[in-house]
């Protein structure tokens, strides 16, 4: 399919109904239009492709309105991100932050060289917080721009988090070096993580949150160290959660989680997982399909950034193909973040592919769109 082509079907298509009103239904049991969809983190990869530069992406909150306000008009699916990414609640705690000229931040000097400096965690206040304090007028006067849209919440898993305020290298000794003291900075990641997730829930109303744990995949922890040093710390963040807000957090982990699925679930207490695209969305169902819902898994990078529209199609049936029929439910989404320099035929093209081969899309059933390619 050419990009002109492509256009030209986008224009015929014709949503029914809302995403908000698509999850309800779907989740309710009854058909909708098409299977719920969304691209992972897309909102910057959305912003280049229509023009804006990385820059003012960051630092412009017109600039940034306006592209949440486009994807909004175009897709409904926009929200005010109050989250902290991989790296916040380390910079909030001392950790150097280095902004590079295009508005990116990455740490420099993670602060926790020594545990003698874990009082700064345990002396944590959003409110006293300057970076904290920051982030929340900030969009707060994001909402003033866009008083339509709705706040999301999201932050880091705990042992993620955990390398923002310490080196890998040093995390890793610890399990085997120093476990006593890191159980105790784990500990206290939870306790400052869900003092973030109360003031975002009193003083901004969110109650959508979720977690992305790229440190968690059993690729660098396996299985062992998993259930020592995070399993247990991510069910007292899972709880937490739903304790303060009423509602249950999304969890992405990239990288392979297979051998962990079941504890996610079960010990965990996890109902939502987003799967990386190197995971077989089959051997999902099979093992925790009856009491989790999935999201995934479209390649982001091979597919999305580096294939053509037609790879992208076929991509979206393929993930159809091996994640519709989840007992607990499936929203068609890409493997991990959609990283800035996609095409944007691309990411229109999977909306496309969604809408079509998605149609007519029922909790626990291949949809119906996908019945001329089985």
């Amino acid at each position: 399919m050419t990009k002109e082509e492509l256009y030209r079907e986008l224009v015929k298509q014709k949503m029914e109904m809302t995403p908000g009103e698509r999850m309800k239904a779907y989740m309710a049991g009854e058909e909708v239009d098409c299977i719920p969809h969304r691209l992972l983190s897309a909102d910057d990869a959305l912003g280049v492709a229509w023009g804006y530069s990385k820059h003012d992406l960051y630092n412009n909150l017109d600039v940034r309105a306006a592209q949440l306000r486009k994807k909004q008009e175009l897709y409904g699916d926009a929200s005010i991100p109050f989250k902290l990414g991989l790296r916040g609640m380390g910079i909030a705690l001392g950790s150097e932050e280095i902004v590079s000229d295009r508005g990116e931040n990455d740490i420099g000097r993670r602060f926790l060289d020594t545990y003698d400096k874990l009082y700064i965690l345990e002396e944590f206040e959003v409110e006293s917080n300057p970076w904290m304090q920051k982030k929340i007028e900030t969009v707060q006067e994001m909402k003033q721009r866009l008083p339509e849209l709705k706040y999301s919440g999201g932050m880091a898993g705990p042992i993620t988090t955990a390398i923002a305020m310490r080196p890998i290298e040093y995390v890793l000794r610890d399990m085997r070096k120093a476990p006593k003291e890191l159980h105790r900075l784990l500990e206290l990641i939870v306790v400052c993580n869900l003092k973030y997730v109360r003031a975002g829930y009193e003083k901004l109303g969110i109650t959508s949150w979720s977690i992305s744990d790229p440190v968690t995949t059993t690729d660098i922890l396996g299985v062992r160290y998993f259930r020592e040093f995070s399993s247990p710390y991510l069910k007292k963040l899972h709880d937490g959660i739903v304790y303060i807000t009423g509602s249950e957090p999304t969890i992405h982990i990239c990288g392979h989680s297979k051998l962990i699925w079941e504890d996610l679930a079960d010990d965990c207490g996890f109902t939502m997982l987003s799967v990386d695209n190197c995971e077989n969305m089959l051997d999902f169902q099979r093992i925790v399909g009856d009491r989790m819902f999935l999201t995934g898994n479209v390649p982001p990078v091979d597919v999305m950034r580096n294939g053509t529209i037609d790879d992208v199609i076929e991509a979206v049936k393929e993930s159809l193909r091996t994640g519709a029929e989840n007992p607990k439910g499936f929203m068609l989404n890409t493997g991990c973040q959609v990283s800035m320099g996609v095409p944007l035929e691309n990411m229109d093209a999977f909306f496309y592919a969604a809408r079509k081969y998605g149609a007519g899309a029922q909790i626990g059933q291949m949809p119906k769109g996908m019945s001329a390619v089985l």
